[in-house]
């Protein structure tokens, strides 16, 4: 199992690669975009680097499964899984912000055993492997030593505009710029959990993201020594509400989230 974890970290890195190589040969030009939702768009880079994906993974291990952002038609399934985010940030990449990435997990019985997120504007590379650890451009990762949520820099990404999701995160919202030394938000999920990973960050939380935005960042975290945990008591690649941060924060950081639900309990 370890050479295999190693194989497929490699394998994973080089499709990261190959990704960002389309991405940012498409950076700046003009492309056609479908709005799915309010706030939540998808261009035909999306869909094309997805596609690239999907071939490479069939031919290099056609018995595994695929699960991508673009082509999703099944939730998590047993055995090995590719599970990828051809480009998290697609409206950051098309307005020319930079701060999108590309994220590629495999699974195993439904957890990450290899994981990259890789920024193409940065040129920063982080991989995981279960057992393994996690590093940045070959340095390894650890998170920061966090004691107190009051001196904790804190990532997270907003529900998407008329989710019902937004009442919930709101009054977090809230409490989190009152209780934290301040808070972060890129639009790039995978990314601000790779932060979180490389110490970055202390805190992490979202509403309403899917499988495909957490994947890599949670095998990162915790090979970084760091928790994830979901608000919504469901396993973290069902979850919609999921949260991470350093061991010194976590108890901290989970009580203030929850703490609606505390009461109304």
């Amino acid at each position: 199992m370890t050479d295999f974890v190693l194989e497929t970290m490699a394998f994973a890195r080089t499709l990261a690669l190959e990704a960002s190589a389309m991405l940012r040969e498409a950076a700046g030009q003009s492309h056609a975009v479908n709005f799915k939702s309010p706030g939540d768009w998808c261009s035909e880079v999306d869909r094309q680097v997805e596609a690239h994906l999907r071939h490479r993974i069939a031919q290099t291990f056609p018995q595994h499964g695929f699960l991508g952002e673009e082509s999703a038609t099944s939730r998590v399934t047993q055995g090995y899984l590719w599970v990828v985010d051809p480009l998290d940030g697609s409206m950051n990449f098309l307005r020319g912000y930079p701060q999108y990435s590309v994220s590629i997990a495999l699974l195993l019985d439904a957890e990450p055993i290899a994981a990259c997120i890789f920024d193409p504007c940065r040129q920063e590379v982080f991989v995981a492997g279960a057992g393994h650890g996690a590093r940045l451009n070959s340095v390894p990762l650890k998170v920061a030593p966090s004691q107190a949520l009051s001196e904790a820099m804190v990532g997270t990404v907003f529900p998407k505009p008329g989710s019902a999701l937004m009442q919930t995160y709101l009054p977090q919202l809230s409490r989190a710029l009152a209780a934290t030394a301040g808070l972060r938000r890129s639009g790039s999920m995978a990314l601000e959990l790779a932060y979180l990973a490389a110490g970055r960050l202390d805190a992490f939380w979202a509403h309403g993201m899917g499988c495909w935005d957490a994947a890599a960042g949670v095998l990162l975290i915790r090979e970084a020594g760091g928790q994830v945990f979901s608000l919504d008591g469901l396993p973290w690649c069902d979850s919609q509400s999921l949260a991470a941060a350093t061991p010194g924060v976590a108890h901290a950081w989970q009580a203030l989230l929850m703490q609606d639900h505390a009461v109304g309990t």
